[in-house]
């Protein structure tokens, strides 16, 4: 069996997109209450709104950011007797054969070991109306649907995917 890299989805980039968008509008946001002057002052309750604003859109997107940079430095390695689950600057080796299930409740997928479990579950969803789809994985540099990955650990696993 070939080594296989599993990498979160092309589609994680907005993330990063996001947060330079939230973090431009809300210094834009605090700039507007510095800059007032003469007739354009608003009362100091609106200021004190605008700037509390500006606060949590920082926060937001340095939260966009962080989650951002999670999902770029997560990755799945499947090698021939085992795969490598890597998170950040942490790897953690499971051997096809201490796998003794893979269940999957809706977008969560669950690996029974011999001792413990490990969950995987996506980074993000595209949602469109009242569609919730979660984002899929780059497999070796291809585009892939987030099941994917599920499917050929259990494959690798000789284990059938059960639902829950």
């Amino acid at each position: 069996m070939e080594t296989v890299r599993y990498r979160t989805g092309e589609a994680l980039r907005w993330l990063q997109t996001g947060a330079d968008n939230i973090r431009k509008a809300a210094g834009d946001r605090g700039k507007s209450v510095i800059r007032q002057t003469g007739t354009d002052q608003k009362r100091l309750g609106e200021n004190l709104k605008t700037a509390a604003g500006a606060l949590v859109d920082l926060g937001r997107s340095a939260y966009a950011e962080a989650l951002h940079k999670q999902a770029e430095a997560t990755e799945y390695v499947l090698l021939p007797d085992r795969v490598d689950l890597v998170k950040g600057g942490k790897i953690e080796s499971i051997s096809y054969e201490s796998i003794k299930g893979v269940r999957i409740d809706g977008d969560r997928a669950r690996l029974i070991l011999e001792k413990g479990q490990v969950t995987i579950r996506p980074f993000a969803h595209i949602v469109a109306g009242r569609v919730k789809v979660p984002v899929g994985w780059v497999r070796n540099g291809m585009e892939v649907p987030y099941e994917l990955l599920i499917e050929e650990i259990a494959a690798r696993a000789r284990r059938e995917v059960e639902e829950e």
